[in-house]
């Protein structure tokens, strides 16, 4: 039977960037932040990235997929468990390269980039990158390096 590796995810450990871009909704749970498409404040538990269709998209952290599913607001979505708690969800994906179970090292390749979703027609095409720690949201800006 193969070896499942150890996932460890600590308060110090660090991310790579998902994809290269500009964050163009921040992460806010302190205060509302502004969503142009929606036209309307509201708080966000993730960080919106400005990224191009077709971009590949990377893990920014060893992890398991928990999940692989289709979500109204961000689309195709993957959700992986890094440890101790801590979970990364990526949005706006196609061409999902990673199934449930199966294990991905940081800096593997685990989808494209979509065009976005009707809630984020304005923004443009981007990747949601939520980090979440026993199901509350942690700012991933703190970790990525």
């Amino acid at each position: 039977a193969a070896v499942q590796p150890e996932l460890n995810f600590t308060e110090d450990s660090q991310m790579l960037w998902p994809v290269n871009g500009q964050v163009v909704i921040d992460y806010s749970m302190d205060a509302t932040t502004y969503f142009p498409t929606l036209d309307q404040y509201k708080y966000n538990p993730a960080i919106v990235i400005a990224a191009n269709e077709g971009d590949m998209i990377t893990a920014a952290a060893a992890g398991k997929v928990t999940s692989v599913f289709e979500d109204p607001q961000i689309g195709q979505a993957v959700t992986m468990d890094l440890g101790n708690g801590y979970e990364i969800t990526y949005g706006q994906l196609k061409e999902i390269l990673v199934s449930e179970g199966s294990y991905v090292s940081m800096g593997d390749m685990i989808a494209s980039v979509a065009a976005p979703t009707k809630y984020y027609s304005i923004e443009g095409t981007n990747v949601y990158f939520k980090l979440t720690k026993d199901g509350n949201p942690v700012n991933p800006m703190t970790r990525l390096s």
